[in-house]
């Protein structure tokens, strides 16, 4: 990965307590390092001057959700709680540029690198990398043909969504079950090149240090 300046922000999407249901959302989650990732990207992007965090949450209608705001669920889980004055906004339907002013305040950073991680792969996290890369919150170059990527791909943001710090459940279609890991690699498989940058935690940090050392 290039090394460019910090202009940085973290967006994570839906870490609340509901997804913690043993049964609500299905039996088997993805990515068992999820926990520890996004605390360590916490940790890393709290401490790096000039990056941001910024925090998303659900608010369902559904009375029976466990993320409806009568129930604790709703609440953040305790690693990725918001400190300080990090922005906080909820929503109620799958994308956070909806029903909120989050477009506008990212758009206020002035981003090169947009680092989006949470729950669920295959919902709110998709919705939200598709919308950012459809609103060109970074300008970047994603979905150009392959043949002409080369040629415009330098001096551009990158939105890079973190395959080890986003997870997702099992679902079942047409009869099948479909392990969590499957669904979550093959959602990731349909970000990469044509709306952002798929990376590990562990790359996303090195960028950061990288940056912070020039």
């Amino acid at each position: 990965m290039a090394t460019p300046p910090v202009n940085a922000a973290l967006l994570l999407i839906d870490i609340q307590l509901g997804f913690d249901h043993p049964t609500h959302w299905g039996r088997q989650r993805s990515t068992p390092s999820f926990e520890a990732n996004v605390a360590k990207l916490l940790d890393v992007f709290r401490s790096t001057p000039g990056a941001h965090v910024v925090h998303v949450y659900h608010k369902s209608i559904f009375s029976n959700s466990p993320l409806h705001p009568s129930k604790p669920g709703v609440d953040f889980m305790p690693y990725a709680t918001p400190q300080g004055s990090e922005p906080v906004f909820s929503k109620t339907t799958n994308s956070p540029f909806i029903e909120t002013d989050l477009e506008a305040l990212l758009r206020s950073y002035n981003l090169d690198l947009l680092v989006i991680c949470g729950l669920m792969t295959a919902h709110c996290v998709c919705t939200t990398v598709r919308a950012a890369s459809n609103l060109k919150i970074i300008d970047h170059n994603y979905g150009i043909p392959s043949g002409l990527l080369e040629e415009n791909r330098s001096q551009k943001g990158q939105i890079v969504l973190v395959s080890d710090a986003t997870a997702t459940f099992e679902v079942s279609y047409g009869g099948n079950l479909y392990d969590a890991e499957t669904v979550h690699a093959v959602h990731l498989s349909t970000m990469e090149d044509e709306f952002c940058d798929v990376h590990t935690t562990d790359e996303v940090i090195a960028r950061l240090k990288a940056a912070e050392n020039k």
